[in-house]
């Protein structure tokens, strides 16, 4: 039986796919709101601006030492009571590479979607400790905990949203 090994050409996807990211994981708690997420004061600045804000009131570094290609993580209900896009896109300016969580709030999602910050369903997030690395494949629907191998199954998006994020990209 002659059986052939893949090549790294034969592996990528074509010139239109979401290319896997990997980065480090911020792990917050369930029920983060729109004032955890920023505070009043800074909401209707430009984005470029209001990144410096995120999340300063539950931790005040984290603007400072997030990387960009980093993923926020948390639990259930992130950002449910976010209705404007000034936070998605506050978080892109960062350079957060996606947010996953348990659950969202959907003007959250849809709008982080729609400028291009994938916003996963993982029903494990209790799993992923702060600091893991992860490794996040939209078009597999994967995201591999590669701290301790363990993997979990984006459940939310579809097909529409993977061509709105490839839009984006």
């Amino acid at each position: 039986m002659n059986r052939s090994v893949a090549k790294y050409e034969d592996l990528r996807g074509d010139e239109n796919s979401l290319l896997a990211t990997t980065g480090q994981a911020w792990v917050f708690g369930d029920h983060i709101a729109r004032q955890q997420l920023m505070a009043d004061d800074h909401i209707d600045q430009h984005p470029s601006v209001a990144k410096a804000f995120v999340l300063a009131t539950v931790a005040p570094q984290f603007a400072r030492h997030i990387a960009a290609g980093d993923f926020l993580v948390a639990g259930l209900e992130f950002a449910a009571d976010v209705t404007g896009r000034s936070i998605p896109a506050a978080l892109k300016a960062l350079g957060v590479a996606a947010v996953i969580a348990r659950s969202f709030g959907h003007a959250f999602t849809r709008d982080a979607i729609n400028m291009g910050l994938p916003a996963l369903v993982v029903e494990e997030t209790a799993a992923i400790k702060q600091g893991d690395h992860l490794r996040v494949d939209i078009e597999a629907h994967i995201v591999a905990n590669l701290s301790s191998g363990d993997r979990y199954v984006i459940r939310n998006l579809d097909d529409a949203a993977i061509a709105i994020l490839r839009g984006n990209q």
